[in-house]
């Protein structure tokens, strides 16, 4: 009898312990979720009083500075093995039909139900020919996020008589999630000529001193990159496909002023306003084009129009009409989440 009770008593103290041990080791629930967010291009969106920073922000080992400017160190995140990846889907146009053999590959109506416009962003832009975010540069065993700046021709002497969109949400980051605009700036410049669409990361290009800033986009749009010379070419390069053009507009496109978490686990307010009007005009002097700023707010939604941005052309934009030879049906647009510019018919 004796022995049953110690035996008892030493199973019921095994099992204390154990319950003791689960509930304070780092089996919890949430020291689990306690990881500290990582970047957009990480691997977590967890945060503590901010929003997360769009780039690379936390790492285990500094990269090489590879910036325009300089004193902009960026950190590595190791990359993870590769992964099967679906081969790149083509534009599908529409077959030529009708009762007078009309082209009639249109560009599509914007939906006006939010719900549809969440599809219709999400499917227009992974069809998109073009991301407007490049690959990381390979900065010998590192790799590093740099800016781009990529050129279409669409109008006068040399240009594509095939549809082309740019667009900005399909490429992945490491964990398959689409790098969206959470923080980061864009630039599109359009007339009836040319495209000009720029995308500067938050972490490289905004979140930083005035002086790397200029360096970073204000030089760029000026003299290009180097990383990556055919898709990060300069503005000024092209500004006479833009400079009194019929058909002329641009937009910048920068996060609203917040509190973003830094490496350390506190927060910062950032405001980039004042960044992107130096940006505006900058393109002002360049084209003569006075750009559009439009904030947005990041969010986290990976499957909505959110974040999401696309330019669109289409020398057959629209049918012919054969009581009226002079109708345009080229045409271009800009929409970025559940804005739509209109299309511009030239």
């Amino acid at each position: 009898m004796h022995m049953r009770v110690q035996t008892t008593l030493l199973l019921l103290v095994g099992f204390l312990f154990a319950l003791s041990y689960a509930g304070y080791s780092g089996c919890s629930k949430r020291e689990v979720n306690s990881v500290p967010w990582i970047g957009c291009r990480g691997l977590s969106l967890f945060k503590r009083g901010g929003r997360a920073k769009c780039g690379k922000t936390i790492g285990v080992a500094p990269l090489a500075d590879n910036s325009v400017g300089g004193r902009n160190p960026l950190y590595y995140i190791p990359p993870k093995a590769p992964r099967d990846t679906l081969p790149k889907r083509e534009l599908s146009r529409f077959p030529d039909t009708g009762r007078n053999g009309l082209n009639k590959r249109i560009l599509a109506d914007f939906p006006s139900d939010k719900d549809a416009q969440d599809t219709f962003m999400v499917e227009q832009v992974q069809s998109a020919a073009t991301d407007v975010v490049l690959d990381p540069y390979q900065n010998g065993d590192k790799k590093d996020d740099i800016n781009s700046g990529q050129f279409r021709k669409i109008g006068g002497t040399d240009y594509t008589k095939d549809p082309d969109t740019l667009g900005l949400g399909r490429k992945e980051d490491d964990d398959g999630n689409p790098i969206r605009l959470t923080g980061c700036t864009i630039l599109i410049v359009m007339s009836e000529k040319a495209v000009w669409f720029g995308h500067f990361w938050e972490t490289l290009a905004y979140d930083v001193s005035d002086e790397v800033f200029q360096k970073e986009v204000i030089y760029f749009i000026k003299k290009g990159g180097w990383q990556n010379p055919d898709e990060q070419q300069s503005l000024a390069a092209h500004a006479d496909d833009f400079k009194d053009q019929a058909g002329a507009s641009a937009w910048i496109l920068y996060p609203v002023a917040d509190d973003v978490l830094e490496d350390d686990g506190t927060t910062n307010h950032v405001d980039y306003k004042d960044k992107n009007t130096k940006l505006q005009h900058e393109v002002l002097e360049l084209t003569g084009i006075t750009a559009t700023m439009t904030e947005y707010t990041p969010d986290e939604a990976t499957n909505t129009a959110l974040g999401r941005s696309l330019y669109q052309y289409d020398p057959n934009a629209r049918a012919p009409d054969p009581n009226n030879p002079d109708l345009p049906v080229r045409g271009f647009r800009f929409i970025h989440e559940y804005k739509d510019e209109g299309i511009h018919f030239f």
